[in-house]
């Protein structure tokens, strides 16, 4: 390689590295602002679903009726628009893959990654009616959710896939039904497994059972599915600045090395100009003898 081309490798090492640094200081502070929330919440989240599905026993206890829900289970895969995100969105959709294929169940494909995943192998699909939702961004405005309650609502089980953060170093693929239905293959960071629905529970309810249900079906519904976005904000800011840190040692190798080569190739051509130069002064030499 010549001198110019090392420099241009140089430049583009150093552009990178600052991307890199720029893309993890961001993630750094975005981590800071939304673990808070998401560890405060977890526990409220926890123990909403809990009460629902209290709710729900009693309610099928007690042989409430309830208006009908003419689709059983829907199964939505949250995953970003964005990128630099490390391998958070592709561990998440082979999970999520390997998950449906067990399951009679319509999907719901969220986030740019998604879709184009699907999109690509579109075999992955077969025997699930599917639907894509692209948000304006990765976290929905109120309207945005609002939008996606309502196409849940005609589902008696719905499933969330998110990746959850167990560490900062640890991401892991979840799913979770936010509509408190007991399954084997379904697990939730909000949800504690040892909660049991056997016991006898002794309630007055106000106002009666059916009408809480019903405000269940739609407001926490939405309440559990805002706590799954958050969740997996979180785990994606963490998978970035992991990504991140990996990519700016990286670009660190890639200047240090393009350095040394530089240092190496300048050390030949000097020299090489000594030698000519050499070469030049004994012909000279010679020429006067």
């Amino acid at each position: 390689m010549t001198i110019k081309e090392i420099d241009a490798a140089l430049e583009e090492g150093q552009s990178l590295k600052a991307i890199t640094q720029a893309y993890s200081e961001i993630a750094n502070l975005k981590i800071k602002r939304i673990r808070a929330e998401a560890l405060r919440n977890r526990v409220f989240f926890q123990e909403i679903l809990g009460v629902y599905a209290l709710v729900k026993t009693l309610s099928l206890k007690k042989k409430i009726n309830v208006p009908s829900k003419p689709k059983k289970v829907v199964s939505i895969i949250l995953t970003s628009n964005y990128r630099f995100y490390g391998a958070i969105n592709s561990d998440l959709l082979e999970f999520f893959v390997k998950t449906i294929q067990k399951l009679d169940t319509d999907c719901i494909y969220l986030g740019k990654a998604a879709i184009d995943y699907f999109k690509a192998q579109p075999q992955l699909n077969q025997g699930h009616v599917s639907t894509e939702v692209l948000l304006k961004d990765d976290q929905p405005d109120t309207a945005e959710l609002l939008n996606l309650v309502g196409l849940l609502s005609n589902y008696k089980r719905v499933l969330v896939f998110y990746s959850s953060m167990k560490s900062l170093l640890v991401q892991v693929p979840t799913a979770m039904d936010i509509t408190a239905s007991s399954s084997s293959l379904v697990n939730s960071s909000f949800v504690n497994e040892k909660r049991t629905t056997n016991n006898e529970f002794k309630f007055i309810f106000e106002p009666d059972l059916s009408k809480i249900l019903q405000f269940f079906d739609s407001q926490i519904i939405t309440l559990l599915l805002e706590g799954t976005f958050l969740e997996s904000e979180l785990s994606r800011t963490a998978s970035r600045f992991i990504s991140m840190d990996k990519a700016e040692t990286e670009a660190n190798k890639l200047i240090k090395q393009y350095l040394t080569l530089k240092a190496y190739v300048k050390r030949n051509m000097d020299n090489n100009t000594i030698l000519e130069n050499f070469a030049t002064m004994m012909a000279v030499r010679k020429g006067d003898l």
